[in-house]
């Protein structure tokens, strides 16, 4: 029957069906083999998940009793967990953000990065960095930043990584910037931002940011810079900074609150746009809520518009995990315990994910066919 359809028919029935049918559907025959494999078909299907909202959600938890770290995958519609998997890598790696179907791990202290597609089971380690893994004595090896995307004009996914050597008695860095292509299967330099990161950024054992062709971190910065958005072009490979709303922003923190609050400011994907999570707090630090910001423009500060406020909490001291349909919110409770948050009848409803204290982390996901081997 594959040799009397026509292949247009063909290829448009195949369009509708999940990965792991069309990965069986490989051994039907040569000409359908060709067909699945190629990278027409294979953007020709992501195009049909965008268009038709077939949408995930990712979770990565911790099982409590062998500490092994295990991804979910949820019903976007429904948030019931479809089916779940060990993370292909021990801990401490971290998802650091999707894009297409490709899941970015990270490890903090070693700068192992490897690409993962869970719907193929494919991983691949991506090659050692060529910035300096030689720390000079009294030096500290600091990363500052990591982003995952995709580069439209090349039809290519890249990695962006800043690193610096940095000096605590004086503060001296010496920062340097590189992109990885999976194209390439390589590392490139590139210029590093004409603006200082802080060396204490929390934002790489999170995640980054990805919409429209920018990746999007939160280092804080400080001196001139503090309070700003970093982001980076896939596309050109610059760098852009966005000034914080000034509301937003603190003269300046005690321990208590850093100590505490290490993510006072965190960076979402809402609508397409970037949004900045802000946590408020009063000055007895009793209560707590979160202010909702929206970006319109990258690199325009006059474009920041809030939203919305999600509190206050008292007893509950939430982390925000990101946003489901109609402003609800997915936060991690103080047990490991994901929580739907409803801003307008303030309900809080418990799902079937739970994990170790401050263990979960929560991505946007679709599944596709596209492999971590680039155009090879």
């Amino acid at each position: 029957m594959a040799k009397e359809l026509p292949e247009d028919l063909v290829t448009e029935i195949l369009l509708w069906l999940p990965v792991a049918s069309l990965l069986r559907c490989k051994c039907v025959c040569k000409s359908w083999y060709a067909l699945i494999t190629h990278q027409k078909f294979i953007t020709k299907h992501i195009l049909h998940n965008k268009k038709n909202s077939n949408t995930l959600l990712l979770v990565k938890t911790r099982d409590e009793i062998t500490e092994n770290d295990v991804v979910s995958t949820l019903s976007y519609e429904t948030l019931q967990v479809l089916h779940s998997q060990p993370l292909p890598l021990p801990p401490p790696f971290l998802v650091l953000g999707s894009c297409n179907g490709l899941v970015c791990l990270h490890d903090n202290y070693a700068l192992r990065v490897v690409l993962w597609n869970p719907a193929t089971k494919e991983t691949k380690v991506v090659p050692k960095s060529n910035l300096p893994h030689f720390v000079p004595a009294g030096h500290k090896l600091v990363i500052d930043g990591i982003g995952f995307g995709f580069d439209a004009k090349t039809n290519d996914y890249k990695i962006i990584t800043l690193l610096s050597l940095y000096d605590p008695p004086s503060r001296g860095k010496m920062a340097q910037s590189e992109v990885y292509s999976l194209s390439a299967d390589s590392w490139r330099k590139v210029d590093t931002p004409p603006f200082s990161i802080s060396p204490f950024c929390s934002s790489v054992r999170g995640l980054n940011t990805y919409t429209n062709g920018i990746a999007s971190l939160m280092p804080y910065g400080y001196g001139d810079n503090w309070g700003n958005l970093l982001s980076f072009d896939m596309s050109n490979e610059v760098f852009l900074k966005t000034p914080l709303p000034d509301d937003v922003l603190l003269d300046e923190l005690s321990d208590l609150v850093l100590n505490e609050f290490s993510d006072w400011a965190k960076i979402f994907v809402l609508n397409e746009s970037i949004a900045l999570v802000v946590l408020v707090w009063d000055k007895g630090m009793t209560e707590i809520c979160y202010d909702i910001w929206l970006l319109l423009e990258v690199g325009v500060k006059d474009s920041w518009t809030k939203l919305f406020s999600i509190g206050p909490f008292t007893d509950f001291k939430p982390r925000l995990l990101g946003f489901w349909k109609n402003d609800a919110v997915l936060f991690e409770d103080l047990d490991g315990q994901m929580v739907l948050y409803d801003p307008s009848t303030k309900e809080m409803t418990n799902l079937p994910i739970h994990g170790g204290t401050y263990s979960l982390q929560l991505v946007t996901y679709m599944e596709t066919l596209v492999s971590v081997n680039g155009r090879k």
